[in-house]
């Protein structure tokens, strides 16, 4: 347990006002809308656009269908995908050849030695092999530039090899079939020259094409637009010293393949304007290596489709080892330096995924936001050398497929919200952590945290606490297995406010020391029974009929079961079986029967440095409830997923020993 992490962040009000202007913002971008669809969920209610046509001009947004989540709708309004900046056949237009092997002056083209300088509007196809020189868009404010990239080499060791200048728009277009490649050959450097990238545009510019580009960037980044950067197709392969791709106003992938391999970031995104600052992904793959973070926005990242794969400052392995041991506190880090930010996905502001599949292996958190996240669909796989999912603020899972294979802490945020979705948590302390507005972690203090389940299917196999809220955690719906620690630092079910479960099918199983239960203010029944078990063994609870409620294989040893079915009736009695053999029976009393647990007095011990062991949750929920129906069957578990090294589900040594776990 860490029951203060999020104490110590400083929090402003600027996320709010970011997200407020994005709004005004996005409501003024769009002059004239053709369709709209209502999106509701379970956080917002919100209006989308989903074809929208600029006044007096021909060029529509693409943005394609709805969008869910209140950044997501935000954001979209901000989109401004337009029919230029998608693959048109070059071969119907106008053009201007230009060898690069040997360029000749020519209608808006200027030849100083082996500068090539466009002057003018149009499309230029660009071939040949330029050595030591550089191409220079330099066009008027309102002039749109096409290069067509046709089997083309431009090298340069000096500065940027293409460098857009001035234009309205520079649109980069890869033709089928063909593979053009742009290398800064300087070394060193590290932002000596302004031009910080081997493409470097002072406008918007934009990818797109069937056709493959590799980046080679050996100064600093590989492709930079100091306005909006777009991709909608082709393959691109980025190498950069530094960051990949940077969009100051905005990062835009609709489609096409990118891989990136940086020592930098992957993708950035460095405004803080309310409408700027954002990275969006709706489509294509995108794979990252990266150092640093792979995404990172100064506001707001959205994913609604595609696939994303990311590997941030050499994965999860490479994470900060936590030592256990401390009683208060949670566990304790054995390194201090965090000069180098090395998370998967990271916004400072918004980060919302609506689609697609998103998978994450990092040194720090997986998913970060300074503010609030939600997921409102798409699968989530992470393995995290820190978090799995961590927002400063409020996270909230509406629908998806989530996925913590590795992480210190699984889900984290002040307050959190599950109303539906399949999430499997996988942690080496606590699995889901409400924390931040406490003022002292100590006994006694409940603050404003929340956890609070209100549907889906959820899963935790934990270490440290399973679920553990600094003030309030409620359970009022979907259905929750909790493996809790082994240990008795620690607890399944931890809070220092009001503990509370009014409907749902809850199975929690865990050691008896810090052991904890719903309070009388529950709705619907809950009942803890004494027994013991080991990693491995199925746990059956059965009603008196014989009819089993709830079922689940055990991934580490336990001393208590609690369980929570709407079908528990007072005065009836019920067998919890481990193996098929009976081993505790108890009749239900109350809202709270059996074995009761400690009272709401805060402040909860740390995590003991234990480690959880193989294997996931496994089992189902049997078939036949006591009305003769049939119960939703409980997760499948991890499929073999190995967890983070550690102790192998040895339990954690208790304050005043010497060994060492």
């Amino acid at each position: 347990m860490k029951p203060n992490r999020l104490s110590t962040k400083k929090h402003t009000l600027r996320f709010a006002v970011i997200l407020s202007a994005l709004i005004l913002a996005g409501c003024a971008s769009t002059q004239s809308t053709t369709s709209s669809t209502s999106v509701s969920s379970a956080s917002s209610t919100v209006s989308t656009v989903s074809t929208s046509e600029e006044s007096g001009a021909d060029e529509t947004d693409s943005t394609g269908g709805a969008m869910n989540g209140t950044v997501g709708s935000v954001i979209e309004a901000n989109l401004s995908f337009k029919n230029k900046d998608f693959y048109i056949d070059y071969s119907t237009e106008d053009t201007v050849k230009i060898d690069l092997s040997a360029p000749k002056e020519a209608d808006g083209v200027k030849v100083s030695g082996s500068t090539v300088t466009i002057t003018e509007a149009g499309t230029y196809v660009l071939s040949g092999t330029l050595t030591d020189g550089q191409v220079i868009i330099d066009a008027g404010d309102e002039d749109d530039v096409r290069l067509v990239l046709e089997n083309a080499s431009i090298t340069c060791t000096t500065t940027a090899p293409v460098y857009a200048k001035n234009a309205d728009k520079v649109i980069i277009s890869l033709p089928e079939n063909t593979e053009s490649t742009v290398t800064d050959t300087v070394t060193g450097t590290n932002g000596n020259d302004a031009l910080t990238a081997a493409i470097f545009a002072k406008c918007d510019l934009s990818v797109n094409g069937t056709g493959t580009l590799n980046v080679n960037a050996n100064a600093n980044d590989g492709i930079t637009s100091e306005d909006k950067l777009k991709i909608t197709g082709g393959v691109l392969n980025i190498t950069s010293a530094d960051d990949g791709l940077v969009g100051k106003d905005a990062v835009l992938i609709k489609d096409g393949t990118v891989h990136i391999t940086a020592s930098g970031n992957g993708i950035k995104s460095t405004k803080s304007e309310a409408d700027k600052g954002y990275v969006y992904i709706g489509g294509g793959t995108v794979n990252i290596t990266a150092e640093q973070d792979g995404i990172q926005a100064e506001t707001s990242v959205l994913i609604s489709a595609g696939e994303v794969n990311v590997t941030a400052g050499g994965g999860s392995a490479n994470g900060e080892q936590k030592t256990g041991n401390a009683m208060f506190g949670g566990a304790q880090s054995t390194t201090t330096d965090e000069t180098l930010s090395t998370k998967g996905i990271k916004a400072e502001a918004a980060l919302d995924i609506t689609g697609g599949t998103v998978t994450v292996d990092s040194a720090d958190d997986s998913l970060h936001s300074s503010d609030s996240m939600t997921v409102s669909g798409g699968g989530i796989t992470v393995k995290s050398g820190d978090d799995g999912l961590h927002a400063d603020n409020t996270l909230t899972i509406v629908d998806g497929t989530i996925v913590v294979e590795e992480s210190c802490e699984g889900l984290e945020a002040i307050d959190l919200t599950i109303n539906g979705g399949t999430i499997d948590v996988t942690a080496s302390d606590d699995g889901l952590n409400a924390a931040g507005s406490s003022v002292d972690g100590g006994f006694g203090t409940a603050g404003a945290d929340t956890i609070t389940v209100n549907g889906g299917t959820l899963t935790v196999n934990a270490s440290g606490d399973g679920l553990d809220s600094n003030g309030a955690l409620t359970i009022n719906g979907g259905t929750v297995y909790v493996s809790g620690p082994t240990g008795d630092g620690n607890g399944t079910f931890d809070c220092d406010g009001v503990f509370t479960i009014n409907g749902g099918v809850v199975l929690g199983t865990g050691s008896s020391g810090m052991l904890k239960t719903p309070t009388t203010d529950s709705k619907q029944n809950t009942i803890s029974v004494s027994c013991t078990g080991s990693a491995g063994d199925t746990v059956e609870v059965k009603g008196a009929d014989g009819n089993t409620l709830v079922s689940a294989v055990a991934p580490k040893s336990f001393t208590n079961v609690t369980f929570s079915t709407p079908d528990i009736t007072e005065g009836e009695t019920y067998t919890v079986y481990v193996n098929g053999t009976e081993a505790a029976s108890e009749t239900c009393s109350g809202v709270v029967s059996g074995a009761t647990g400690m009272g709401n007095f805060g402040g909860g011990p740390g995590n003991m440095g234990g480690q959880a062991p193989n294997g996931g949750m496994g089992g189902q929920m049997p078939n036949g409830n006591s009305d003769g129906t049939t119960p939703p069957e409980m997760p499948s578990g991890d499929s073999g997923i190995t967890p983070p090294n550690g102790n192998g589900g040895t339990p954690p040594q208790m304050p005043g020993n010497t060994s060492d776990t």
